[in-house]
């Protein structure tokens, strides 16, 4: 059922017939629901299956997300979720259906306009990894931004972030990882948000380790 606001010429909340309306981000949505009885086409199985791979890889990453994509989706009809998708699945995939995987070196963990960590350098440590970074030419509120970091295991299909961690000015921090991503290659990754998380700024991706 749909309601008409303001009258029969207003506009509809709800379903009206196979289409369906509601407002997002105070705009107004109309998308078409049903069912598709035709057969999928091999681009249709490719897409689905680009879709379930990248949102099993973001599964539980929604405090990481968040934080690093919630600024570009500001004022836009699209949520942090969508935008991270939105980044990430043309770019970040390889293969085609059904030998569809990741390309962990260019999955990004934010997008932004602030300065990208300098010379960031990550090293096995017994706390877990230890991550380095320049602290030259930052001034206020830069050198006030804080790391964000994320290490996965694909072998083990497990993670740890940090999504705001030390501060832009102290030039290192250190991400503790589970005993089972011990002795396992490991896909790393770090970036900076704003004190205020309004800004963030493009992640890196730093390469593999093994913490032993």
């Amino acid at each position: 059922m749909a309601i008409l606001k303001n009258g029969i010429l207003g506009a509809a909340k709800g379903r009206i017939s196979n289409l369906v309306t509601y407002t997002l981000n105070d705009q107004e949505i109309v998308r078409s629901i049903g069912v598709n009885t035709k057969a999928p086409t091999a681009k249709q199985l490719n897409n689905k299956m680009q879709m379930r791979t990248i949102m099993d890889f973001f599964s539980g990453m929604e405090t990481l997300l968040q934080t690093g994509f919630y600024p570009k989706a500001r004022g836009t009809t699209k949520n942090y979720h969508n935008l991270a998708i939105f980044y990430n699945k043309p770019n970040a995939l390889k293969g085609f259906y059904p030998e569809v995987e990741i390309d962990y070196s260019k999955i990004i963990i934010s997008a932004g306009v602030l300065p990208q960590p300098v010379n960031a350098i990550v090293e096995p440590g017994e706390a877990g990894l230890n991550f380095s970074w320049d602290v030259e030419g930052y001034t206020w509120p830069e050198n006030e931004d804080q790391v964000m970091l994320m290490a996965y295991a694909p072998a083990k299909k497990e993670k740890v972030f940090i999504s705001s961690g030390a501060r832009r000015i102290e030039g290192r921090a250190v991400l503790e990882i589970t005993p089972s991503m011990r002795n396992q290659v490991l896909e790393i990754y770090i970036s900076f948000v704003s004190d205020d998380r309004q800004r963030v700024a493009d992640s890196l991706y730093l390469g593999q380790i093994v913490c032993t």
